[in-house]
């Protein structure tokens, strides 16, 4: 009988090879014509297979016992198997007819389609074209793991399929007769199109812990990534301004380069708000013709503001007009950024995702560049949104530039090794500010100078000549440098004695030359600590500027402030940015940098460094309220980043004064990272005078930990990117506090419970928006898995303003379907 089954199977795998091979192709050639066979290597699995290609695939069969009719169809009965393709099917017994490439298969069907598992008691198919139907099914889907049942699937094609009377969930079944899972998905119709990437509800509802809590009527949904139109889960919160919250987004995917969302906030307290914003691309990515983003505000009637209408917009656009323009790219620039009055900032902050901006720029120019030569020109104006409730927390509003027009040439290794540049700015300062300034003559402040500077036009003009000698061990590189600027001044400058009896001139100039070197060698050697093998190098630095000085203490400031006291800055020939000062200097800095790298991944595991500047006389050239530079030793800089470890990292910077052991500035950070879902960043950042006194101290300490560790539990197994197992309670959590005051700036503190399933998040966030007003909101978002999120975007929040922070049930990485192979 055992030989009997071993024949069937034989003749059934000979019927396969002889007659279904290509059952919708051609007859084939004789053997003798054709051509030979051609093996070609292939570095992946082929996920999708094309309509194409499936229809030459061959069809393999296996079962107990095959039985051919004279109508040419095949009966197999008895642990029947049927694969072709992405395709396999079992089941008890299938009748095939080869001549339409239809199945009928009965008992215990199970089909596995690409990874999408579906079983029941009957299913009818045809193979290729893959249309039918399957009763009463239960299925399991590879994407998202998502399963459940229906009364009948009806295959439409490959793309198209129809749920009745279906449900699914995300829950994996747990041991037991009562279980039941914590959420389900149910419609009367689920109809599913693969082609359009779209799928659509009909008669359906959510329920959670056995309570409805979504109903859908009728929705299409996105089937994947791509952008569908319709309306957006909605968002439910409250704040201790506005009140309860609740915001119902609408999508519109206008085309697959431009969409549109509009969302629309109502406040209790406040009112109704309307968010638009647009979005387009043209172009190949990552370098596409232009892009753009807007965003518009409306606030018809604001209950907060005596009623009235508030208003915001923000718009980005890029682009390239011309790419050949002249043999180079012609591009142009836009930045609007206004808003309806002095108060928005305070308003609207919590809300936006680039925090508290008082000083708004709105910008457009266009460039042109080749490579060598570079163009541009610009108009800037700017919107100053002053504290009208506190006179001392105002601030100076900046002059327009209207317009601004830059050029740049550039060229390296000219003759000699010699690397030159040119570079020429003209720029017309304008301010409607309404400043007395004849009151500077008797109130002897420095802002008062800064407001009384008059319109003008200045144009500047910057040459540099370097010559880097560059070795294996180390470089040198002298530079000469002139810079030169000239001033011509609306109305002559005021009458002031800042202008040191200049008052009325209506032009001036200045041009100051610099030299400077800058040289740098580099040692290494192997070295052994904390028994590892390192190679640890030695770089020591020195660089030398020398420029005159230069009277510009009756000149204007228009755009030049004082650079920070960092390595960067240490190593620069200009104590100031911008055009207006130029510093007279004639100091040295040293400095040295060593560093641990790892000799056989590359990676850097520790740098320290340390540099200090001799000044050799008095810097004259200052700008208003900052003191004088003295001559002598400068403070000492001291630097360190350590990567202990993959876990450990500590990251510090010191500014220290020898005279008088004063620590200046200290800043102290470390990240503690031991896994996937634990992470603790902590950073002190402190500030003194010149005398000693704090200025500020500043305590920034996040996390993300699972609280399970408290009470000892262990992680589970689950796969990366899925969290650390079901029942787990998460804390994530920034706190940004003012020691000084012992006051909290910023704080975000939230808690995240991770069901497996579904997820949910409370988050409270806390603001200092000014002295006296701070906001504050609570979020809550539930996350079912697989499906949708519910509630406002505290998981947003989390990624915005926690380093580091892991999503929880965010897998890494698209399922494949040879993960769910038969």
């Amino acid at each position: 009988m055992q030989l009997r089954h071993f024949h069937r199977q034989i003749r059934a795998l000979s019927w396969l090879v002889m007659g279904m091979v290509g059952s919708h192709a051609a007859a084939q050639a004789p053997a003798e014509s054709s051509p030979s066979l051609i093996l070609r290597a292939s570095s992946l699995l082929q996920e999708a297979i094309p309509p194409e290609a499936r229809k030459q695939l061959p069809t393999f069969i296996e079962s107990n016992s095959l039985t051919e009719s004279v109508n040419q169809r095949t009966t197999l009965e008895g642990q029947v198997v049927l694969r072709r393709g992405e395709i396999f099917l079992k089941a008890d017994q299938v009748e095939y007819d080869p001549t339409n490439d239809f199945a009928k298969a009965r008992g215990n069907v199970y089909i596995n389609r690409a990874g999408n598992v579906y079983q029941g008691p009957a299913l009818d198919l045809q193979m290729d074209a893959f249309e039918g139907f399957f009763t009463q099914p239960s299925y399991r889907l590879l994407k998202n793991n998502a399963y459940g049942n229906a009364s009948r699937i009806d295959f439409v094609d490959p793309s198209n399929t129809v749920m009745h009377n279906a449900n699914f969930t995300t829950c994996q079944r747990k041991p037991g007769p009562n279980w039941v899972p914590d959420w389900f998905f149910s419609a009367d119709k689920i109809s599913t199109d693969a082609d359009r990437h779209i799928g659509l509800v009909e008669g359906g509802s959510l329920r959670f812990k056995g309570v409805p809590i979504l109903p859908y009527p009728e929705i299409e949904f996105p089937l994947d990534d791509e952008r569908k139109s319709g309306f957006l889960p909605p968002s439910i919160g409250a704040d201790n301004i506005g009140g309860l919250e609740y915001t119902q987004p609408y999508y519109w995917n206008l085309a697959p380069n431009r969409d549109i969302t509009f969302t629309p906030t109502y406040w209790s307290k406040r009112g109704i708000k309307l968010n638009t914003e647009f979005r387009y691309l043209e172009g190949m990515a990552p370098q596409p013709t232009f892009q753009g983003l807007m965003r518009f505000d409306y606030m018809p009637s604001d209950k907060l503001r005596e009623d009235k209408a508030r208003w915001g917009v923000n718009y980005a656009h890029t682009g390239l007009l011309n790419p050949n323009y002249a043999n180079g790219g012609l591009g142009f620039t836009m930045n609007v950024n206004r808003v309806s009055d002095d108060n928005y900032w305070k308003d609207f902050s919590l809300g936006s995702t680039a925090g508290i901006q008082r000083l708004l720029s709105s910008d457009a120019g266009i460039s042109w560049t080749d490579g060598l030569i570079t163009t541009a020109m610009r108009v800037q104006k700017w919107q100053t949104l002053q504290d009208l409730a506190n006179v001392n927390n105002r601030i100076t509003p900046p002059f327009d530039r209207l317009p601004q027009i830059t050029a740049r040439i550039q060229r390296f290794n000219l003759a000699g090794g010699l690397d030159f540049s040119l570079d020429g700015d003209f720029t017309r300062f304008s301010s409607a500010r309404d400043i007395d300034c004849a009151s500077a003559s008797t109130n002897k402040t420095s802002k008062l100078f800064y407001n009384c500077a008059p319109n003008a036009d200045r144009a500047v003009t910057w040459a540099q000549l370097s010559r880097p000698f560059i070795t294996p061990f180390g470089y040198v590189t002298p530079k000469m440098q002139l810079h030169g600027r000239s001033y011509q001044f609306e109305g002559g400058l005021p009458n002031t004695q800042f202008y040191n009896g200049r008052q009325g001139q209506t032009s001036a100039g200045v041009t100051v030359p610099t030299f400077s070197l800058d040289a740098g060698m580099a040692f290494e050697r192997s070295s052994r600590l904390f028994d590892r093998t390192w190679t640890q190098t030695l770089e020591p630095r020195l660089f030398y500027v020398n420029t005159p000085y230069r009277d510009q203490s009756y000149l204007p400031n228009y755009d030049s402030g004082g650079n920070s006291f960092n390595f960067a800055s240490l190593f620069t020939e200009n104590a100031f940015g911008g055009h207006d000062r130029i510093s007279d200097s004639k100091l040295l800095t040293l400095g040295a940098t060593s560093r641990f790298i790892d000799p056989e991944s590359g990676a850097e595991s520790a740098r320290f460094g340390i540099a200090q500047r001799l000044r050799m006389a008095d810097q004259r050239v200052a700008l208003p309220d900052d003191p004088i530079a003295q001559s002598g030793l400068s403070d000492i800089l001291t630097g360190a980043t350590l990567n202990l470890s993959r876990a450990w990292a500590i990251d510090s910077t010191v500014q220290l004064d020898p005279k008088t052991d004063n620590f200046r500035r200290r800043v102290l950070g470390g990240r503690y990272s031991p896994g996937s879902y634990r992470v603790i960043n902590a950073a002190w950042r402190s500030e003194n005078d010149v005398s000693g006194k704090a200025v500020s101290k500043q305590l920034d300490l996040g996390w993300q930990w699972p609280l399970h560790d408290l009470w000892g539990g262990a992680d589970g197994h689950d796969e990366l990117g899925r969290g650390l197992g079901e029942g787990r309670w998460y804390s994530v959590a920034r706190v940004n506090v003012d020691m000084m005051t012992k006051k909290p700036v910023e704080s975000i503190i939230g808690f995240e419970y991770d069901a497996g399933c579904w997820l949910s998040r409370t988050v409270l966030e806390r603001q200092q928006i000014a002295d006296g007003l701070a906001r504050q909101r609570i979020l809550f978002q539930l996350e079912f898995v697989g499906l949708s999120r519910l509630g406002t975007n505290a998981m947003g929040s989390l990624r915005s303003n926690v380093p580091r922070y892991q999503p929880l049930r965010q897998p890494t990485m698209t399922p494949s379907r040879f993960g769910n192979y038969d």
